[in-house]
């Protein structure tokens, strides 16, 4: 816990800088960094996506989210006070450890247990973020109004030194068994990828192998995302002429779960 509290802390500083930059503006400003999505237990597979969306913290209607649909710590004190607050760190940590357990997570984009999106992935490769033998974090810790990609500067800071040090401190604190990385361009930021793989019956998803260039863990980078079908893939249809949306269908997703884990273990052996 002292370690998570002291990467919580560092996020919290360097989310003081943010709000006093130019990108101020796209930050949500009482959402707390998220750290991770899950509770941190030995020998994890780690996913790494982009950033918190602002439905983490927000209804649709938008109201702050509280009580029985809260998902994260929703900071109402100053940011120098929250970085000093013991009570406040840990109630953040808590939040970000039970996100899976008692329905809080948002099954639209990671998908119910059983069900499709990037759950399904990971269960066609037998692991699943409902029984911790997997975790979520993202690229940068911190919510915004509007997606990074629509973002003219997020590629900007998603790849600030400080942004960089976080997340890989982030990934040597989880210590995961392997890294799967989210989004061709989430996979450019990433040393060590070495071989680029196709799968034969989904020739569209195109996936990358190799290992972490510092931390040596075993790595796979996806070109597509499960979670968000269109992004990565377009409007359209394969060789094959199975349209793209298709790809998101459950039983699909397992099979290209299930043909990337084949290749990734003749891969790391």
């Amino acid at each position: 816990m002292d370690q998570a509290r002291v990467l919580l802390q560092d996020a919290i500083r360097f989310q003081q800088a943010l709000m006093a930059s130019s990108f101020q503006a796209e930050l949500i400003d009482g959402a707390s960094p998220v750290l991770w999505y899950g509770r941190p237990t030995q020998q994890q597979w780690l996913t790494v996506g982009t950033n918190p969306s602002r439905g983490e913290f927000y209804e649709r209607d938008g109201a702050v989210r509280s009580g029985a649909t809260q998902k994260f710590y929703w900071r109402d004190q100053t940011l120098d006070a929250y970085v000093e607050d013991e009570r406040a760190l840990d109630a953040t940590l808590a939040y970000a450890g039970a996100y899976f357990e008692a329905g809080r997570a948002t099954t639209s984009w990671f998908g119910k247990p059983g069900g499709a999106k990037l759950e399904a992935l990971l269960e066609g490769m037998g692991r699943s973020f409902y029984d911790g033998s997997a975790l979520h974090v993202d690229f940068f810790k911190y919510a915004t109004w509007r997606q990074m990609g629509q973002l003219r500067t997020g590629r900007q800071w998603m790849e600030h030194p400080t942004s960089l040090d976080l997340l890989e401190r982030t990934i040597r604190h989880v210590a995961p068994s392997r890294l799967i990385i989210i989004g061709r361009d989430n996979c450019e930021a990433f040393d060590g990828f070495t071989h680029r793989e196709i799968i034969e019956a989904y020739p569209s998803a195109r996936f990358e192998l190799g290992h972490h260039m510092t931390l040596g863990i075993p790595m796979i980078g996806l070109h597509f995302k499960p979670s968000e079908v269109f992004v990565g893939l377009g409007n359209g249809q394969d060789v094959f002429g199975l349209h793209h949306g298709s790809y998101a269908k459950r039983e699909h997703l397992i099979r290209i779960g299930e043909a990337i884990e084949t290749s990734a273990r003749r891969y790391f052996v």
